[in-house]
């Protein structure tokens, strides 16, 4: 009875630390993939100062464009390395739902680990909106099933800035990456629904 009783004390001390932890983790925000911080502030007022805004629909922004989606599509580590230096800057603003970066080098880097641990992913591009110097790029990102079921299908758009060099300088993804991610959780995507329900 002894091994039962502390078994059951232990597991509900184990809990009550999970608990508090993962309070502690979600309390404040790793990061703001959509927030209006300043760092997108700064991005948005000094890119705007050097986006060229070339002849919509012309043959410069066909190119421009057709860089970006080469660089995605196919999404693979070595089309990733080979592509996105081809498509952006050196240095740029580039916030997706999951990292802020500044510079070139530590994008591609996160963008080729990304291909490696998403093999088979693929985008699916609608053609550009343009209002000057914003382009909107919408795409809808096709993951595979891994039992050969129904592929997943997510839908975002990607406001961009290019340089006179036709490379991408702002670079801010919409796209809400809960679809993908808590339906791989269940207990999370449990939480999440009691918290909808609030509202």
């Amino acid at each position: 009875m002894k091994p039962f009783f502390f078994g059951c004390i232990f597991a509900t001390l184990c809990f009550i630390l999970l608990f508090i932890w993962l309070h502690q983790v979600g309390k404040s925000p790793r990061h703001h993939a959509t927030g209006v911080t300043e760092a997108y502030k700064e991005a948005l007022s000094t890119s705007a100062s050097l986006a060229e805004n070339p002849e919509v629909g012309g043959a410069q922004e066909r190119e421009w464009i057709a860089n970006v989606e080469k660089a995605f599509h196919p999404f693979t580590p070595e089309g990733a390395a080979k592509y996105f230096p081809l498509a952006y800057a050196e240095t740029l603003y580039f916030r997706d739902a999951f990292h802020h970066y500044t510079d070139l080098e530590t994008m591609v880097a996160y963008m080729v680990k990304s291909a490696e641990m998403s093999p088979g992913v693929t985008f699916e591009f609608s053609p550009v909106v343009r209002s000057g110097i914003d382009f909107y790029l919408p795409w809808v990102m096709v993951l595979p099933s891994k039992n050969g079921g129904e592929a997943q299908r997510s839908v975002g758009v990607s406001h961009l800035r290019f340089n006179a060099q036709g490379k991408v300088i702002f670079h801010q993804d919409y796209w809400d990456s809960a679809d993908v991610l808590v339906p791989k959780v269940p207990v999370a995507n449990g939480l999440i629904e009691l918290v909808r329900r609030r509202f």
